[in-house]
């Protein structure tokens, strides 16, 4: 798996877009372009790390997209213009941009600001998780999906929570039984744990009949994959 972080570059000027692109592969960045927003919004459901997002574009403006259709999501977002005022500034921290960038720039400062804000996002994102069109919050213990609140019940919320905490490791039945002991301290059954599993799929997969994240070990238990 590509453990590099990924940055979606949404800039129409291809030869703007093609330069940053090389600067940060060369840096060791998995680069994904987009030349319109309607093409952006195509990588959403992927997990980025970082968007680089241009304010000028053929089908509107980057702010309004992070207004619209980026609120509430976790990744970070570095906006590129060419408009230097403090008003054009100050409209673009309000939409909800992580840091700002007016062209034309050197790459080597765009390098600094992404290395600052992928930094600050890494420090602010340890109580989320966010893979897939998923974002749980562990501190406020709610779940989107796609941008959608999902409603869980307390022990398919301790379920979750359980995968997540143990990513990519094979817990088996009796772990899960044990992890997810409730408050009053009954055990919640085999076929509790069944029932619930089965919920939970419906409720995050996109295909529950074929799950990309609470993957069964045949005889064993179950496995959290980022799919």
């Amino acid at each position: 798996m590509d453990s590099r972080k990924r940055i979606l570059i949404v800039e129409d000027d291809y030869a703007m877009n093609d330069g940053i692109t090389f600067a940060l592969e060369k840096e060791g960045y998995s680069v994904h372009s987009a030349y319109s927003l309607k093409e952006a919004e195509k990588y959403l459901k992927q997990k980025m790390n970082l968007i680089l997002l241009d304010v000028n574009l053929p089908d509107g403006d980057g702010r309004d997209f992070l207004k619209d259709v980026l609120a509430g999501q976790p990744v970070p977002v570095l906006l590129l213009t060419a408009r230097d005022s403090e008003e054009d500034m100050l409209e673009g921290y309000g939409a909800g941009c992580d840091d700002y960038i007016t062209k034309p720039f050197s790459m080597s400062v765009l390098i600094m600001k992404i290395r600052a804000v992928l930094k600050r996002s890494e420090g602010s994102s340890r109580q989320m998780y966010a893979a897939d069109g998923l974002i749980y919050d562990f501190e406020n213990k709610t779940l989107k999906k796609y941008g959608t609140e999902v409603s869980l019940t307390a022990l398919e919320t301790s379920l979750l929570e359980t995968f997540l905490y143990n990513k990519g490791i094979v817990l088996t039945r009796e772990n899960l039984l044990d992890k997810i002991w409730d408050a009053k301290e009954r055990y919640v059954e085999d076929r509790t744990l069944n029932v619930t599993v089965r919920r939970l799929r419906k409720k995050i997969e996109d295909n529950p009949e074929k799950p990309n994240h609470i993957r069964t070990v045949f005889g064993i238990g179950y496995k959290w994959e980022d799919g």
